[in-house]
């Protein structure tokens, strides 16, 4: 899991599950990451759609290629 964070969300996430911390700190670090996790859906509903349409281009032209490479 430790690999899939950046160092910044993982001291955030340690900061919650610290016992020895204080309520307070771990709230602020509960709403930051409640805030990165808006901001990250955020970006993907945004850029889903020309993503998708990335993709499908891609795929097109993948079987254009195949299709011309059978056709010689």
């Amino acid at each position: 899991m430790t690999d899939k964070f950046g160092s910044y969300v993982q001291r955030l996430m340690t900061t919650i599950i610290d016992k020895e911390q204080e309520e307070f700190v771990k709230d602020l670090a509960w709403n930051e990451l409640k805030k990165i996790n808006a901001d990250i859906k955020e970006f993907l509903i945004k850029n889903q759609k020309d993503y998708e349409e990335e993709q499908i281009k891609t795929k097109k032209i993948l079987l254009q290629e195949e299709k011309n490479g059978k056709d010689k």
